[in-house]
């Protein structure tokens, strides 16, 4: 979604004497800095990452009974506001070396565990709220699967029923179809019942003797 003017990135500048600025550029993802998502933040240890990873870290890895996120480079703590990640220190050393447009930080707050951002109305450009999603990650991140609730009586009414159905069909497809095959192969025939040979009668009538 275009963001505008206002969150283009930028490339690394090099001013007119060649000395080379602060890096401008997110050392966990390498994505250039901007003033929404990608804003620089400056954690205690003077290390400085994006909003974004940094939120990201924090909802991945940070232990709940310590708000504290641990520097990805030196493993230096550093408390996270009330307000979570948005409202840590922003860098303005790097804020400063980006385009002109890029320079006032855009408020950017967290809900949930989504980052959002509404871009102000301003003449000639609509306005928008979009947000990110920075939890997404956190089952596959080593977090504790949440428990399973359990079954109500009505699933579980629901299951045996299914289970006896089962069963009934396995009886079906026993009688109808192994049964009489057993049968032609043991006997010949549909008959389970051997045949049995008839006697021989004999249809003369005796003679009898004067």
């Amino acid at each position: 979604m275009d963001l505008g003017a206002s969150v283009w990135h930028t490339q690394t500048t090099v001013n007119a004497d060649g000395e080379k600025g602060p890096e401008l550029q997110c050392s966990i993802c390498f994505t250039t800095y901007d003033n929404v998502f990608k804003t620089p933040k400056q954690l205690d240890c003077t290390h400085t990452f994006c909003l974004e990873c940094l939120s990201r870290l924090v909802a991945i890895s940070m232990d709940p009974h310590e708000s504290k996120i641990s520097c990805p480079f030196c493993r230096h703590l550093t408390p996270i506001p009330k307000n979570g990640p948005p409202a840590l220190t922003t860098s303005h050393e790097v804020l400063c070396h980006l385009p002109r447009h890029q320079q006032h930080e855009e408020p950017v707050w967290l809900e949930g565990e989504k980052l959002c951002y509404k871009r102000p109305i301003k003449t000639g450009m609509p306005t928008f709220c979009i947000c990110i999603d920075i939890g997404a990650s956190r089952q596959g991140a080593g977090a504790p699967p949440q428990p399973r609730p359990r079954a109500s009586l009505i699933e579980r009414f629901t299951n045996w029923k299914k289970l006896l159905l089962f069963i009934v069909i396995i009886v079906l497809v026993v009688v109808i179809v192994l049964w009489p095959l057993q049968c032609i192969i043991t006997t010949g025939s549909m008959r389970c019942v051997p045949r049995t040979s008839q006697p021989i009668t004999n249809n003369t009538s005796p003679h009898t003797h004067t």
